[in-house]
């Protein structure tokens, strides 16, 4: 980010390679009219805030909000056979259009690729709203940039504001770093999808149809209990039987209602830890997978 002292051409200044001819429009829309809100406020205080104190933490705000930011682009579209659209607005751009990017250029005679945060900032550099636009990420116009190195010295952001430089080699190293980030989510995740113990869920085995009817005994005595469901469940290397109550009552209730279940059930279950669940938990989708309820209110 050197050289921001510089200062670029407005595009009134520029030659007719970096300002496209503009037909003259009756009644032109108003710029807030045809440019949406980008979102950048916090990429524009980042940029202030380096401007009045370049240190580590400025730059890293500044570095941390352009990579995710959206930018205005001004472009020359150019249809299939060649000829230049003009027009202002949103204007339909044809199947095979193509699209020359406009270069500006500081008094060194480096060119640099153009990029707005806003409207307002767009205006200060067109003075008109008429030369079209097309809205670009940093990884669009890096990728730009670095095609055409051999003439390009990077990109400046708002280069009649804060004018902010990205030269080829902090684009390289910004790409570096999304990089980087990229791949330590990408760890982050596997790490997580690791550290995820499937749940897994079977039928009881030699379980009496005794033990049932007791179950059923003591939930036709529990009034808000709909629907019962038994299971095996695993997790890791921990198996547990598994009770999934379909339950008409608050948190609560549920909760006393289900240890009273798995209290009652240590008197038939010894061989695996007891435990009690709603049915419109993930407990109860796998559950209803296995088997039908076993226990249905009558009425």
């Amino acid at each position: 980010m050197a050289d921001n002292h510089i200062k670029f051409p407005t595009s009134d200044d520029n030659n007719d390679e970096t300002t496209a001819p503009i037909a003259p429009e009756i009644n032109p829309p108003k710029p807030e009219e045809v440019f949406p809100d980008l979102g950048n406020e916090k990429l524009v205080a980042a940029m202030e805030a380096l401007k009045d104190n370049e240190n580590k933490e400025t730059q890293t705000a500044l570095i941390e909000n352009v990579i995710g930011a959206k930018f205005f682009a001004p472009v020359e579209v150019i249809d299939a056979d060649g000829n230049v659209l003009k027009g202002s607005g949103k204007v339909a751009i044809p199947k095979d259009a193509k699209f020359n990017f406009k270069l500006i250029q500081n008094a060194k005679g480096e060119q640099y690729f153009a990029v707005f945060t806003d409207i307002r900032q767009f205006m200060l550099w067109s003075k008109s709203p008429k030369v079209n636009t097309i809205i670009v990420v940093f990884p669009q116009i890096a990728q730009l940039a670095q095609q055409r190195a051999d003439v390009i010295s990077g990109f400046v952001i708002n280069p009649m504001g804060q004018n902010i430089i990205f030269s080829q080699d902090a684009i390289s190293n910004l790409l570096e770093a999304m990089k980087q980030v990229a791949e330590r989510e990408k760890q982050r995740r596997e790490s997580g999808a690791a550290d995820t113990v499937k749940l897994l869920f079977g039928k009881p085995q030699n379980i009496p149809d005794a033990v049932y009817g007791a179950f059923r005994k003591k939930l036709a005595k529990i009034p808000e209990v709909r629907e019962a469901y038994f299971c095996m469940l695993k997790q890791g290397d921990q198996e547990y039987y598994l009770f999934t109550l379909d339950i008409d009552a608050d948190s609560e209730r549920s909760r006393t209602i289900g240890d009273s279940v798995c209290e009652s059930a240590k008197l038939f279950l010894t061989k695996y830890p007891i435990m009690a669940a709603p049915t419109n938990s993930p407990f109860g989708e796998g559950a209803r997978k296995v088997g039908s309820a076993f226990y249905t209110k009558e009425g």
